[in-house]
């Protein structure tokens, strides 16, 4: 009887086990569905502008103030173009259909085009227009971070994105801003942003401007071109990095770093062609220029004034009027950079290989030790 019992219980047990095995694979096979919403935020509805659709909003702000945090406002191009000033004061994502054809038009008179006053909230895919009478085209509210916008045109405003004081985290990203009245993006007193991928051509001022003690920021890959000045970083500005960029045919500077603070920045990697000073350094020091193409630039490629222990390195300069030349600079660093017009390469004598590259001052020399024979690939 014993020994039945056993019987019985192992023939559970087993039984047990393989239901089990079965049941497992089935379910770990089945794809759990989870309703992620605006910016991780779970649970978001969608509130439509436009189309068709019965119960559509007809404007963009009524849709916004019934919208809840973790929200999406979804705007259809057909009802385009948007006669309205918005203001984005939660925690959502305003998106356009298509950023050629979505278009907000800020009323002459009223408030900026587009104002942020909340974290964590985005817009994408619009062309947004000021008036330019004070009009900016995105204007991020002080202490707002993590913020997202992406993917618009942004044009004829006074200034294009502007990111007021202790602004932090927002991403500006593949945008293209143009025919600004003053700078394309403009950021004051702001830290640990990133502004990448974007083309940002004919602006009044500069394409790209960090002011007033903006640190920390990522200035990558754009496009900077035909404005009055490329990218600047003023007002002590530091610990900033430019890298990847694109800075052609600005009327001023391409870079333009000024101010006594102003102080241990990257620039790396970029391409300076064609603009009236290639890159100019005033009363800022313990910078990094490295790896960068200083290339037909009308006046120079490179000019420092009061500006001292900066690193100059693997850089190359070419078909500049003036490749380099400095007022009032001690300790910089020349070291490796690659000079067209260096001695050593007017003469395919050994001899004039073991010179080093003079780099004119005023009232003195500094030398490049190590001049390259070939350009570098940047």
């Amino acid at each position: 009887m014993e020994n039945k019992k056993i019987r019985m219980s192992l023939v559970f047990t087993i039984a047990f086990l393989f239901i089990g095995l079965c049941i497992i694979p089935m379910s770990s096979g089945v794809p759990v569905k989870k309703n992620i919403g605006v910016l991780g935020n779970p649970l978001g509805n969608v509130l439509y502008v436009g189309g068709n659709g019965s119960g559509n909003y007809s404007t963009i702000q009524e849709a916004i103030d019934d919208a809840i945090n973790g929200d999406t406002v979804f705007v259809f191009d057909d009802s385009s173009p948007y006669q309205e000033n918005i203001r984005i004061n939660k925690q959502i994502s305003v998106i356009g259909e298509n950023k050629d054809t979505t278009v907000i038009n800020g009323i002459s008179g009223q408030d900026h085009a587009v104002r942020i006053s909340a974290k964590n909230a985005e817009i994408s895919g619009f062309t947004i227009s000021g008036t330019a009478d004070g009009q900016d085209g995105i204007l991020v509210y002080p202490l707002m971070e993590d913020c997202i916008i992406s993917n618009n045109k942004v044009e004829d405003s006074s200034y294009g994105i502007y990111l007021q004081a202790t602004s932090t985290k927002i991403t500006i990203i593949d945008n293209i801003i143009s025919n600004n009245e003053f700078e394309g993006i403009l950021l004051q007193e702001s830290d640990r942003n990133i502004i990448s991928g974007n083309t940002i051509t004919e602006n009044g001022d500069f394409g790209i401007s960090l002011e007033a003690v903006s640190k920390q920021n990522d200035i990558l890959d754009n496009t900077v071109e035909n404005n009055f000045g490329g990218i600047q970083l003023a007002g002590s500005s530091s610990q900033n990095t430019i890298s990847g960029n694109n800075v052609i045919n600005n009327e001023r500077e391409g870079i333009l770093i000024e101010g006594v603070l102003t102080t241990t920045n990257e620039i790396t990697g970029n391409n300076v062609t064609g603009n009236n000073a290639g890159m100019k350094v005033s009363n800022g020091g313990k910078n990094i220029i490295s790896s960068n193409n200083f290339k037909d630039n009308t006046i120079e490629g490179l000019y420092f004034m009061f500006s001292n222990e900066n690193i100059i390195e693997m850089n190359n300069f070419i078909g500049n009027r003036r490749n380099a030349r400095y007022v009032a600079s001690f300790r910089n660093t020349w070291d490796s950079n690659y000079w067209d017009d260096w001695i050593g390469l007017k003469f395919d004598i050994p001899f004039f290989k073991m010179f080093p590259k003079s780099i004119r001052g005023v009232s003195f020399r500094a030398y490049d030790m190590n001049p390259q024979e070939e350009p570098y690939n940047i």
